[in-house]
C-alpha cells in the first residue's frame, strides 16, 4: 500500500479511516465482524476448523496498514516518535501514546467504536 502522501494527526486519520470505510458497505460489515479481527485458522494437529466464514482474519494486519499508509513510522511525522531515546517505557513495552504501534491501535478502536456506534 502507498503512502498517504501527507501527514494527519489521530483525529485527522480517524475521520479519513471513517470516510473511506464508510463509503464501501461491506467494509462497514467486515470492520465490526469479530471474525474479521481473529487468526483465520487454528492448527492443532492437522486440524482445520473449516466453519469460519471466508473473510476472516482480512483485518488483522489492518494496523501495520494505517502506520504505512499514513506514514506514522517516517521520521519527519510530527505526530509520532519512532526512534526517540525518550519514549515512555514501562516494564520493557514502549507505552508512550506517540509511538506508531500504539496510535495505529487507539486509531483502529477509535474507528471500530465510530462504526460500531452508527449502527446501533
Amino acid at each position: 500500500m502507498n503512502w498517504h502522501g501527507s501527514y494527519l494527526n489521530e483525529d485527522g486519520i480517524v475521520a479519513d479511516m471513517l470516510a473511506k470505510i464508510k463509503a464501501e458497505p461491506e467494509g462497514v460489515k467486515l470492520w465490526l465482524d469479530p471474525h474479521s479481527w481473529t487468526m483465520p485458522f487454528l492448527v492443532v494437529g492437522s486440524l482445520v476448523p473449516t466453519d469460519l466464514p471466508p473473510y476472516a482474519g482480512c483485518l488483522m494486519h489492518v494496523g501495520m496498514q494505517v502506520r504505512n499508509y499514513y506514514g506514522l513510522w517516517h521520521a519527519s511525522c510530527p505526530y509520532t516518535k519512532c526512534g526517540d531515546l525518550d519514549l515512555e517505557i514501562t516494564d520493557g513495552i514502549i507505552t508512550d501514546p506517540l509511538f506508531p504501534d500504539n496510535m495505529s491501535a487507539r486509531i483502529i478502536e477509535r474507528v471500530r467504536k465510530s462504526l460500531g456506534e452508527e449502527k446501533k
